[in-house]
């Protein structure tokens, strides 16, 4: 029996260690995740352009095709796909920034609301070589 019971308490042991490495890692990823809507906003706030961390992956492989198939239809389709991308980013973060605690009052939530639409609206009437040209 005293076996059996040691056997029962190590199993606990092991299951609550596993549990708080894992609370620790979705700790982590939570807030990772949660800081990188918010570089996003700021950036968006203070620059008007796109984030560079959205910009990076989309430039790269729009480069990599242009580099071998020239201003071809792909290429072209490929930018109207990263403008598409690049514009639901954005409706996600104003989506976010609706309900998320971490704005402080209802004044800031406007103010940051007002400049996020803005440059939404003002990405969607540009096309791609404008959208990562212009400061706004």
């Amino acid at each position: 029996m005293l076996k059996i019971s040691l056997i029962f308490l190590a199993f606990i042991a092991f299951f609550v260690l596993i549990l708080k490495v894992v609370i620790i890692q979705m700790e982590r990823l939570t807030g990772k995740y949660i800081a990188e809507k918010h570089r996003a906003i700021e950036e968006i706030v203070n620059t008007g352009k796109v984030p560079k961390i959205w910009m990076g992956k989309l430039e790269k492989r729009i480069s990599s095709v242009s580099k071998t198939q020239g201003r071809s239809e792909k290429v072209l389709k490929m930018k109207m796909q990263s403008k598409t991308i690049i514009l639901k980013k954005i409706d996600h973060l104003i989506d976010y920034s609706k309900t998320s605690p971490f704005v402080q009052d209802k004044e800031t939530k406007e103010i940051l609301l007002n400049k996020l639409l803005e440059a939404r609206r003002l990405w969607e009437e540009k096309d791609w070589e404008e959208i990562i040209a212009s400061p706004e």
